[in-house]
């Protein structure tokens, strides 16, 4: 029986076909990768430092807001804040009550509309003020090799385990649609909180506390966008092989 190139090639084409719609009735939804986040870029923060004659180190972002704040960040993980009129902060820090802190300061943190001068002139009259002393010793970093390389699995298993103990290894890990809804939330509430005056207060804070790398909550922030569901996996990985 012989067949014309036309009908061959129609059957070469149908029989193809067959095949590609079996192969992709049997290939498994779950291992289809996820397509990587468009994300807006989180842009620099703009915080200064300075360094007072004392050696206490003065952090302070320029903010346009009726309000600022002023945050000692002490060695004891507490943090003390007080708020400050755009207009009357002078008199505002002259009415504090004068006393001496009981803890080393990691750092004085400023937020407002003020000049360079004058959050100078602040964190002088609180360091004064409060005999506040600078925290000599070095502090290493809190963040280990595995949340450094794998972030955004260790992001997850911060949010899962953070109050439930030490990590379960046979506990399920997220699956695609898991994974999918996890980066999307997360990514949207970093990024919230990178824009927000208070957010950057927070995020300031914790790298006081835990010394990340200078680039972390953006390197965090893109690693999200760009990961899949395995990067659970590829931290507890990590962390079982060291």
């Amino acid at each position: 029986m012989r067949f014309s190139r036309r009908t061959l090639n129609i059957i070469i084409i149908v029989c193809l076909a067959v095949v590609s719609w079996i192969h992709l009735g049997q290939s498994d939804p779950e291992m289809e990768p996820l397509e990587a986040l468009n994300l807006p870029i989180l842009h620099d923060s703009d915080w200064q430092t300075w360094m007072s004659q004392e050696g206490v180190v003065v952090k302070w972002q320029p903010v346009s807001q009726p309000q600022g704040i002023a945050r000692i960040v002490f060695t004891n993980q507490t943090q003390l804040d007080i708020p400050l009129d755009a207009q009357q902060w002078s008199a505002e820090l002259k009415a504090l009550a004068v006393k001496k802190a009981s803890h080393d300061t990691l750092v004085i943190l400023l937020q407002g509309p003020w000049t360079k001068t004058e959050m100078q002139g602040m964190a002088a009259f609180l360091i004064q003020r409060w005999q506040l002393q600078p925290h000599t010793l070095p502090i290493p970093s809190a963040i280990t090799h595995c949340e450094q390389h794998f972030a955004a699995g260790s992001l997850w298993f911060r949010n899962h385990w953070i109050h439930s103990g030490p990590i379960d290894l046979e506990k399920p890990l997220p699956n695609r649609q898991q994974w999918q809804d996890f980066r999307l939330q997360q990514t949207r509430e970093l990024r919230q909180q990178w824009l927000s005056p208070a957010g950057q207060l927070d995020i300031q804070t914790d790298i006081a506390y835990h010394r990340p790398p200078s680039d972390y909550y953006q390197s965090l922030y893109q690693a999200l966008g760009d990961s899949q569901k395995f990067a659970a996996n590829d931290y507890l990985n990590c962390l079982t092989t060291l």
